[in-house]
């Protein structure tokens, strides 16, 4: 059975697939994330930054698309060593567009008629600042527009491999908040990979890598009771910027020092008090695909961290023999099996 079939397979139609993320889109629905007892931060008003990568368009054309569709001012910046390129003040705040940072030096030292070639061939960011959540949609009329204008996603070749970004601000800065969603997560990574709109080429890449089994075991036998504790098994065993779910921006902001010790004095992880999930794929101009889309399976995986279902898919990991836990495509379908139980005895 090819991949692009696990999705229409018997148990894989679970809340994690596109269907209720794209009948939220239609009405222009953005799912609440759960609340949560003792929160620092109710649900409705955590923050939400998104990171757009795509190709087929130049910075300034980028520019001229976010400045149209969201008003604000250009500053250009062309030097490697200054500012990143601003739409300043636009209706969500200032946003960044410019080359993607994983080749901007490169470009920058080929020199000014080399660059002009290359630029092109580039992929762009956007990056915003904190948003509310009622403003996703805003950003899914802007993809659309840069779509129009030639925008292309990964979709659209074999080698892009953009993604989308999303900086989930936490509900709070606690063990018993943070690691029930690390533990849902590292439980249904499989899942989401298999499930429509992670295309095979950004799967392949070692930028959105799954955790290790012996985390994941941890976190089912062992979960850590406090932040001390949950630092000192993230280090050991993921402390790599190339997870799918990335939690040192998280941990540098609780714990710079202990960070900086692991991954050496020149590392330079952006500490901030949110989970950086980088799995989703950017599809921009597929139909049904949206910001929105993906941020309604977030929510929906932080609705499953905080109810009977993370109990239910932790007794089936334990439960399950090495050999399925360490293929994932199996333990994908029998964790999607248990969504789906349980689904159906929430309608019974």
């Amino acid at each position: 059975m090819l991949e692009s079939d696990l999705s229409t397979e018997a148990g894989f139609a679970s809340p994690l697939d596109g269907r209720l993320a794209e009948r939220a889109d239609t009405r222009g629905a953005v799912k609440s994330l759960p609340q949560m007892s003792g929160a620092r931060t109710p649900a409705d008003n955590r923050k939400v930054g998104v990171e757009i990568e795509f190709g087929g368009l130049s910075a300034a054309e980028a520019q001229d698309i976010v400045q149209r569709e969201l008003g604000g001012d250009i500053h250009a910046q062309d030097d490697i060593d200054g500012p990143k390129p601003h739409v300043k003040n636009t209706r969500l705040g200032d946003v960044e567009v410019y080359l993607d940072s994983r080749y901007r030096t490169e470009v920058h030292g080929l020199g000014k008629a080399l660059f002009s070639l290359a630029e092109p061939l580039i992929p762009v960011e956007i990056v915003t600042p904190p948003l509310a959540q009622s403003q996703l949609p805003q950003l899914d009329r802007l993809c659309s527009k840069l779509a129009e204008a030639g925008a292309t996603g990964t979709q659209d070749g074999m080698l892009n491999g953009f993604g989308v970004h999303l900086n989930v601000e936490v509900a709070d800065m606690t063990a018993d908040h943070i690691v029930p969603v690390l533990t849902a997560f590292a439980l249904l990574d499989p899942v989401l990979r298999r499930s429509p709109g992670i295309d095979v080429s950004r799967r392949v890449q070692p930028f959105i890598a799954p955790y290790p089994a012996a985390l994941i075991d941890a976190l089912c036998e062992h979960p850590p009771q406090t932040m001390e504790a949950l630092c000192t098994l993230y280090l050991d065993h993921a402390a790599d910027r190339n997870h799918a779910l990335d939690l040192l921006p998280l941990l540098a902001d609780y714990a710079p020092d202990r960070v900086r010790a692991v991954l050496g004095e020149d590392d330079k992880t952006a500490a901030r008090p949110a989970y950086h999930y980088r799995l989703p794929d950017c599809r921009l101009g597929q139909p049904g695909w949206s910001i929105s889309q993906e941020w309604n399976r977030w929510a929906e995986l932080e609705q499953i961290a905080r109810d009977a279902r993370l109990d239910q898919l932790i007794k089936a990991w334990q439960g399950r023999p090495r050999s399925e836990q360490l293929l994932n495509r199996e333990w994908a379908k029998h964790a999607a099996e248990v969504l789906n139980t349980a689904a159906r005895g929430d309608a019974a």
